[in-house]
């Protein structure tokens, strides 16, 4: 999968995600000093101000640490914050996948299913109709891989809005985060995405009818389709890391 950094970022995201994915894909590894803040503002051609921001929010992920008499290096991924949803991108991308996403998979199993039968006691008319409605965009979609991710994304997040817990709600940001990263590699399984279309409509069926053990029981088969043709798409080769000069780094 590419990395891309994300559309629209200013100046200092640019710069944390220059370095945060360098860190996750190990091209910093554990325990690297970086340069000074001087030479690696100048290397990357930003102010010191706009790399000192990003190397907080850097600090804020878990990703570096400041040592006395050392300087900046690379935090174990014992100390790396995995909800956060930069992280949780960059993980993906560099494909410490199929690590990450089944790790992801096995948190949807526990999570989703239940969402799914929380939803189905408490669903209202209208969100009942809002799955039926994106399931049929999917289907309008599937030829369309961007427009049918898109409307399998919301299809997802329309299900924790059902079930009403403002909790679950917070964590469908995180998952929507994976769930995008998996999903533009199973849309390219054989068959496309047109293999889980009906198990989506039998969950928005199962929800409307309040059928809350036939909901739980149904996207529990849908996540563990989903992890089946993720995991095959994961042996296809790696993709080379994003071009660009190497950041600077101190010798030891």
């Amino acid at each position: 999968m590419d990395f891309e950094t994300r559309t629209g970022a200013g100046l200092r995201q640019q710069t944390v995600e220059r370095i945060g994915y360098g860190i996750v894909d190990s091209t910093f590894p554990t325990g690297h000093r970086f340069a000074s803040q001087d030479d690696l503002s100048v290397e990357l051609g930003v102010s010191r101000t706009v790399l000192r921001e990003a190397l907080g929010l850097l600090r804020d992920k878990g990703l570096i640490e400041s040592r006395p008499k050392v300087g900046t290096v690379v935090a174990s991924p014992r100390s790396w914050n995995l909800l956060d949803p930069d992280v949780l991108r960059w993980s993906i991308a560099a494909r410490s996948a199929p690590t990450t996403l089944g790790h992801v998979a096995e948190v949807r199993l526990l999570i989703e299913p239940e969402a799914a039968r929380l939803a189905a006691r408490r669903r209202s008319d209208e969100a009942a109709d809002e799955l039926v409605d994106l399931h049929q965009a999917m289907a309008e979609t599937v030829a369309d891989f961007p427009r049918y991710i898109e409307a399998d994304l919301a299809f997802h997040d329309a299900v924790f809005r059902a079930a009403a817990n403002p909790v679950l709600a917070h964590m469908a940001g995180t998952i929507r985060v994976a769930l995008e990263g998996s999903r533009v590699l199973t849309v390219q399984v054989p068959g496309g995405p047109a293999t889980t279309l009906d198990l989506h409509l039998d969950v928005a069926h199962a929800i409307r009818r309040q059928d809350e053990d036939e909901a739980a029981k149904v996207m529990t088969e849908l996540i563990e389709v989903s992890a089946d043709d993720l995991l095959r798409m994961l042996q296809a080769p790696a993709p080379q890391r994003p071009p660009g000069a190497p950041l600077g780094g101190a010798r030891s």
